[in-house]
């Protein structure tokens, strides 16, 4: 039986309108059926493989933390008065001090295990070697340093 047209014209205006309206929210029922409610589906199961995944994460930070015990806090050492003959020694010997407006130039002649130290005794001081130079002599080495007090405490 083909489907005529003039049934629909028959109709009032107000049944066309439901009729309108009702297939409308059939349709918009279909999409959300057929696209809609297998997303929220994938994202209720993604969420829980999050809170898994949280839960596990979790799980291994407590771990860690456990490896390493909180740190406490420690105090500095009181810093040493500088004097350049401190630097008199075996493993190295003062050429020459001239002193500066803050600080100075300390020119020393070492042996190259001693040139770590030296660094290691100027911070324990609290004086700061902005530039310094190392040249090669005959036994020793002629290690020349610009120093600075650190006065920013």
């Amino acid at each position: 039986m083909p489907l005529n047209a003039d049934f629909w014209f028959v109709l009032p205006p107000w049944q066309r309108t439901a009729c309108w309206l009702l297939s409308i929210f059939c349709g918009l029922l279909l999409v959300w059926w057929l696209a809609i409610s297998p997303l929220n589906a994938a994202q209720a199961q993604l969420i829980i493989q999050q809170s898994a995944q949280q839960a596990a994460l979790q799980a291994q930070w407590r771990t860690l933390r456990a490896l390493f015990p909180p740190t406490e806090s420690v105090s500095l050492p009181a810093a040493q008065p500088f004097s350049p003959l401190d630097f008199q020694e075996t493993n190295r010997q003062l050429i020459r001090w001239q002193p500066g407006k803050n600080g100075g130039e300390l020119v020393l002649e070492t042996r190259w295990e001693a040139v770590t130290e030296t660094f290691v005794r100027l911070a324990s001081c609290d004086i700061q070697v902005p530039a310094f130079s190392l040249t090669a002599g005959t036994d020793l080495l002629r290690f020349t340093l610009q120093l600075e007090h650190d006065d920013d405490r």
